[in-house]
């Protein structure tokens, strides 16, 4: 159930912990919006349905036998969420690689709406 007060922090960290750190698909239909909007760096806006969305955040689930999320640096205002993070990716074979990014969350109605996301890059914030 989705709630216009819903602080947006809650909202990201549900998702990541739910969607990525448990590997959740279903719950994308209770904190993500239908369509969302992903904003690429070349300027390139996909608009994706909750199940483009599925279907994208699948195929990193069959990439890798896991993923955790750690947040280094948050900033936040009434709608959005920019998260600097780190993500530990471990493979099948066990092999662990460390990529850290920024990536901004607008949230409404309870919901992630925009998502804006540069490329990751090798290794962790200095």
């Amino acid at each position: 159930m989705t709630n216009s007060k819903t602080n947006p922090l809650e909202v990201v960290d549900r998702y990541t912990e739910q969607v990525y750190h448990q590997r959740d698909l279903t719950s994308l239909e209770d904190l993500v919006a239908d369509p969302m909007i992903r904003h690429e760096p070349d300027g390139t806006r996909l608009v994706l349905t909750i199940e483009q969305a599925t279907l994208r955040i699948a195929s990193f689930h069959q990439q890798f036998r896991s993923m955790r999320f750690t947040n280094r640096k948050i900033i936040q205002d009434q709608e959005s969420i920019a998260a600097a993070y780190e993500a530990d990716l471990v493979t099948e074979d066990g092999d662990v690689s460390t990529i850290c990014g920024i990536e901004i969350f607008t949230v409404r109605e309870g919901r992630i709406t925009e998502v804006w996301n540069a490329p990751a890059g090798n290794g962790s914030w200095g």
